[in-house]
């Protein structure tokens, strides 16, 4: 009996200790971990007026920011200077939204995103590189450019020869468009000047002196055209346009202090 005893002991202390190792609180709430976004962006080469294609796995807000930016929190991103990031909100994850470029320095850069919560992701593998957009693009309407301090190379007769080059993209063949021309402010007068549409679709020279003389060819709207004016220390001028004469002529007003200079009037 003595030794049945003994078992029996040794038994229910055995079940004690792995009853004791097996006991567990089971709940039925879930734990959730919060993870940081993941950012993307459509490798491209774009310019200050053009849009950067991002994406983010969560909705929040992604910043295109200049990899001259060392990136270690949301501070130092939104600490940067104004041309160094730009942002958007991402209203829907995994969606291509357009980031505007608008502003941004020349650099490449890299897409960080920021969720609801503030999580903030790595770069992006991608990367896109940005080029600054010095196109000027004239309505026909009310745009225009002046760069009075060139004019003065026609003030006199001894500041010639010279030549003025431009790439012109007309769009209307009939409406007179000026390309660029010289004039005097205070007694106004006309200089040599360039024009876009005088008669149909031709190029044309004029100032006060010679009056008006037109291509003898005619040009494509919606196209690109590159125009060069040359002047010679004799006045005598020829208007090149695609890398052929297009018209000639003689005595170039170069009197009377010439001191504005303007593009698309």
């Amino acid at each position: 009996m003595k030794k049945i005893l003994n078992i029996i002991l040794i038994s229910c202390f055995s079940l004690t200790v792995i009853s004791c190792g097996l006991i567990t609180e089971e709940s039925s709430d879930t734990v959730a971990v919060d993870t940081a976004p993941t950012a993307s962006v459509t490798t491209a080469t774009i310019t200050t007026s053009e849009n950067a294609v991002v994406q983010s796995t969560e909705t929040g807000t992604a910043y295109l920011v200049n990899t001259a930016v060392t990136v270690s929190n949301l501070a130092s991103i939104t600490g940067a200077a104004d041309n160094q990031s730009n942002s958007v909100t991402i209203s829907s994850a995994a969606t291509n939204t357009n980031l505007p470029a608008t502003g941004l320095a020349d650099g490449t850069y890299k897409v960080y995103a920021v969720d609801a919560a503030g999580n903030l992701s790595s770069a992006s593998s991608n990367s896109v590189t940005l080029l600054i957009d010095y196109a000027l693009d004239f309505d026909g309407t009310n745009d225009n450019v002046s760069a009075n301090g060139v004019a003065t190379e026609l003030a006199s007769s001894t500041n010639l020869p010279l030549s003025v080059s431009a790439w012109v993209y007309p769009d209307d063949g009939t409406s007179e468009q000026l390309v660029f021309g010289f004039y005097k402010n205070s007694g106004f007068a006309n200089g040599p000047s360039v024009w876009f549409g005088v008669t149909d679709f031709k190029f044309a020279y004029y100032d006060q002196g010679v009056t008006t003389v037109h291509s003898s060819s005619t040009y494509e709207i919606n196209n690109w055209h590159h125009v060069v004016l040359t002047i010679s220390a004799t006045r005598a001028g020829v208007l090149y346009v695609n890398g052929s004469s297009a018209l000639t002529f003689s005595g170039a007003y170069n009197s009377g202090g010439l001191d504005m200079f303007s593009i698309a009037v």
